[in-house]
């Protein structure tokens, strides 16, 4: 059986980068964005577009890695450890880095 705690987690992963991701993504809200400042912003659909799809990519790999620690729990660790010292790093950094082109100089 899979661990509590880490299913937990995962949920909350989901649905939390999900919403968020829409919210900023397809509402355009870029204000939740951290370090959003107002005039700091040249394109703000820009933005908002690739924080958006950072944030729905993290939830979707989310998702993923809760069906796969509920097919198989005996990996359960390693899947959760993949996602949250690969996945979650590499994809936050990626954007953060793409993200300073809609920044003024």
């Amino acid at each position: 059986m899979a661990s509590g705690l880490i299913l937990i987690i995962l949920e909350f992963f989901m649905i939390f980068f999900l919403v968020l991701g829409y919210l900023i993504r397809f509402r355009g809200r870029v204000d939740l964005i951290a370090g959003y400042r107002e005039g700091k912003i040249k394109d703000q659909q820009g933005l908002s577009i690739l924080v958006g799809n950072a944030l729905l990519l993290l939830g979707i790999a989310a998702a993923v890695t809760l069906i796969l620690v509920l097919v198989s729990p005996d990996f359960e660790v390693l899947f959760f450890l993949i996602y949250a010292a690969i996945i979650f790093p590499v994809v936050s950094i990626f954007s953060m880095i793409r993200s300073r082109r809609y920044f003024k100089p």
